[in-house]
């Protein structure tokens, strides 16, 4: 990502980012850094703010349920009148929520306007393993970072091999082999590698408009990942949509 590390030397970075993916918190923990870092090019790791950052004691990184439990009401409102509090010695403070899915609707409420009028120096991680899970207004005012881990580099791939077949419209004896490992993926794999193959096919769509069929045909069977169904039956409803 080096434009985001160009952003952060820059100090350029949004105020709001949603962080998904298998190395979410680490890059969160470096974009937490940066917000705090008082040297020449954040985050620096040397500084008073990057120590402090890195050892998990600086006055102005917040982790706001850290244990997964979910934010009940009266810890939002915490939350919002803390953000008024001016920082205690960074320029800016730091909001992190690791599972900000657990919010109820009227959390993420309460947050979205704060996002959006709250103080310049008041800046918010949001990270989730599911974010479709957050309300759209929330995602909307949220710059969305993708973390990849090893899982999400084979499903880019993978991704990328699958598409190839669906425009082209390969063999059935072609595409054999790769249907029989997915029973050998867990849900979430599948669920990444379905996430990959729909985001390459809608960018093609303006070429191709034959592949929104397709695109509306892998809709459920990525909706279908989130229950309690084998790889295998998920592997023959791909097979049914090649």
């Amino acid at each position: 990502m080096d434009f985001l590390e160009n952003r952060m030397k820059r100090r350029q970075l949004s105020h709001a980012y949603l962080v998904v993916g298998e190395n979410r918190k680490a890059l969160a923990d470096r974009l937490a850094a940066a917000w705090v870092c008082t040297g020449p090019e954040p985050p620096c790791g040397h500084c008073s703010g990057c120590r402090k950052a890195a050892l998990g004691i600086h006055p102005d990184i917040i982790r706001a349920d850290p244990e997964g439990e979910g934010l009940k009401a009266d810890q939002v409102r915490a939350l919002r009148a803390d953000a008024y509090i001016r920082p205690n010695e960074a320029p800016n403070k730091v909001y992190v929520l690791e599972h900000g899915e657990l919010l109820n609707p009227t959390g993420q409420n309460v947050l979205l306007k704060l996002i959006e009028e709250g103080p310049a120096y008041a800046c918010f991680l949001f990270l989730s393993p599911n974010p479709e899970l957050l309300l759209p207004t929330i995602r909307s005012r949220c710059e969305t970072l993708r973390a990849e881990g090893e899982e999400t580099a084979a499903a880019s791939r993978e991704g990328e091999q699958l598409t190839q077949w669906i425009v082209s419209g390969a063999a059935p004896l072609e595409t054999l082999p790769f249907l029989l490992s997915l029973e050998k993926k867990d849900r979430q794999e599948i669920a990444l590698l379905l996430e990959e193959t729909t985001a390459r096919l809608t960018a093609l769509l303006p070429r191709r408009p034959d592949l929104l069929a397709v695109v509306d045909r892998l809709a459920p069977i990525r909706a279908a990942c989130e229950f309690n169904i084998s790889s295998g039956h998920l592997a023959g409803w791909i097979a049914a949509v090649l």
